[in-house]
């Protein structure tokens, strides 16, 4: 409880302010951070906690502020993304655009209203999780895992209100769209006896060591190239640890003196991670009231065009008809003319 008071909680509230927010622990295999991370039922751990403060706060905000939670829940298995809410999803891939940053697709995402209902999602998801046992533990996670909120937010007393610094003007109400992004790192390990314990370790200790390698890269004043893309962890994180997101990073050691070259690379690894700096900004988008007041205004501008048009055309019709009556009077005046002096021609 006081890991989380004192490292995690005002992360926590950042997000639900509209600042991107991250959440790691980091360590070598059986260490403590699925513990760290989910805890027990007599001792929660940050994710549970991190989901009931996320509810206290919207009840305190209730009537100030509206939220919409859904939340997703990803693994990385040997550079293999996985889909742990739906495990037949194939060919999940790392996308970039400029609003929504880095993001992995088709993924599936489940709409929240209560912790119990958050915590049935993580454990279905936990269920799909590739644990095996090894040479260091019985139930070891063989895979990294992203459990992600995105949390929409928005004033419903504004209306027509003044935009947020960077939006269109007249763009009408916005909302606050964040992320809280909450990962088990699997542990890195020496060599395991078992061939398919070997492969993983392999996988896992390569991601960690590029983790390392990029978190050293961004502590350089003049780094030239920040190798993100060299495992889909990184580039998972790219958006997180290139600034745009509060970063919290729990660094878990064995007590064992068996394990101290390991304990002593993960305090040089936190010694790292401190360097970092990030410049977290809160995220503003059109909602879609504001979006469809927006396409209202082009409709009705559109109508007013077409009114106008209309006007004109209508003008132009009636100028065209009067023509046609004064040329069809004037052929009438002089065929009447003609008929009168074939008239007077056949008296005479």
């Amino acid at each position: 409880m006081e890991l989380y008071s004192a490292s995690v909680r005002e992360l926590v509230y950042s997000a639900m302010e509209g600042y991107n927010g991250t959440v790691f622990a980091y360590g070598q295999t059986s260490s403590g951070k699925t513990f760290t991370m989910m805890g027990t039922p007599d001792a929660h751990g940050v994710i549970p906690q991190a989901v009931q403060d996320v509810f206290n706060y919207i009840k305190q905000s209730e009537g100030r502020r509206e939220f919409l939670l859904r939340v997703s829940y990803l693994e990385i298995y040997n550079e293999t993304i996985r889909d742990l809410l739906s495990p037949e999803t194939r060919d999940l891939r790392i996308h970039e655009d400029k609003r929504r940053g880095v993001y992995v697709s088709p993924l599936k995402e489940e709409i929240v209203t209560t912790p119990a209902q958050v915590m049935r999602v993580i454990s279905n998801g936990e269920r799909n999780r590739s644990i095996s046992t090894t040479d260091y533990n019985e139930h070891s996670s063989r895979s990294h895992t992203l459990f992600q909120m995105v949390i929409e937010s928005r004033d419903p007393s504004t209306a027509g209100g003044s935009p947020p610094p960077g939006a269109a003007p007249g763009s009408g109400k916005t909302v606050k769209i964040s992320s809280l992004n909450l990962i088990d790192l699997a542990g890195s390990e020496k060599a395991a006896s078992n061939v398919d314990r070997r492969k993983e370790g392999s996988y896992i200790n390569r991601s960690l060591l590029t983790l390392g390698t990029v978190i050293g890269k961004l502590t350089e004043e003049k780094a030239t190239h920040i190798p993100y893309r060299d495992s889909k962890l990184t580039r998972i994180l790219q958006s997180s640890l290139s600034g745009n997101a509060r970063v919290s990073v729990i660094c878990t050691i064995s007590p064992s003196s068996a394990n101290l070259d390991e304990s002593t690379n993960t305090l040089k690894f936190a010694a790292r991670v401190k360097q970092v700096v990030t410049r977290a900004h809160t995220n503003h988008v059109l909602d879609d009231k504001a979006l469809l007041q927006k396409y209202r205004k082009e409709i009705s501008e559109l109508r007013e065009r077409l009114q106008n048009t209309n006007e004109q055309f209508e003008v132009k019709h009636q100028l065209a008809l009067m023509q046609i009556k004064a040329e069809r009077d004037k052929v009438q005046e002089e065929l009447h003319e003609q008929h009168l002096v074939v008239r007077l021609i056949f008296l005479l």
